[in-house]
C-alpha cells in the first residue's frame, strides 16, 4: 500500500446497544496496513488496530457495520479506463490500447469499466 486511505463505520443495526447507527466512527488505514478508528458519540476514543481485517472481525458484527471508504473507488477506476484507450492512426483504430500495447479492449481496460463493490474482495495486502 502506497498511501494512507481514510474511511467511516456506518453501522446499520447497533448490536450492542453503544454506538448507535449510521456514522459512529471515523478511521485511517495507513500505508504500512496498520488502522485506527476513532469513535464518536457521547465518549469518543481512539483505537488502533493491526489490519482493516482486525476492524472488520471486531465491529462487523456479521455485516451490521461496514467499512465505507472516504475516496470514491470509482473516480480512480474512471481515470484508469481513461489512460486504457483504443490507439488511433490516422482516422483508423490499430486494434492496440494506448497505455499497455495489449489487443483492444485491453484487459486493464475491461477490468476498470466492470460493474463491481470495490470493497467486496479488497485487502490492504492486495496494495502491495
Amino acid at each position: 500500500m502506497s498511501a494512507h486511505r481514510l474511511f467511516e463505520l456506518h453501522r446499520d443495526v447497533d448490536v450492542s446497544g453503544v454506538s448507535g447507527t449510521g456514522k459512529v466512527a471515523e478511521g485511517a488505514i495507513f500505508s504500512d496496513g496498520h488502522a485506527a478508528i476513532h469513535w464518536l458519540g457521547t465518549w469518543p476514543t481512539t483505537t488502533p488496530h493491526p489490519s482493516v481485517a482486525s476492524i472488520k472481525a471486531v465491529h462487523g458484527h456479521g455485516g451490521a457495520t461496514r467499512i465505507v471508504l472516504a475516496d470514491d473507488p470509482s473516480d480512480r477506476l474512471a481515470r484508469i479506463a481513461e489512460a486504457h484507450r483504443a490507439e488511433v492512426v490516422s482516422g483508423m483504430t490499430s486494434g492496440l490500447c494506448v497505455e499497455c500495447e495489449h489487443r483492444w479492449p485491453c484487459p486493464t481496460y475491461v477490468w476498470s469499466t466492470e460493474a463491481r463493490d470495490p470493497l467486496a474482495t479488497w485487502d490492504p495486502a492486495d496494495d502491495e
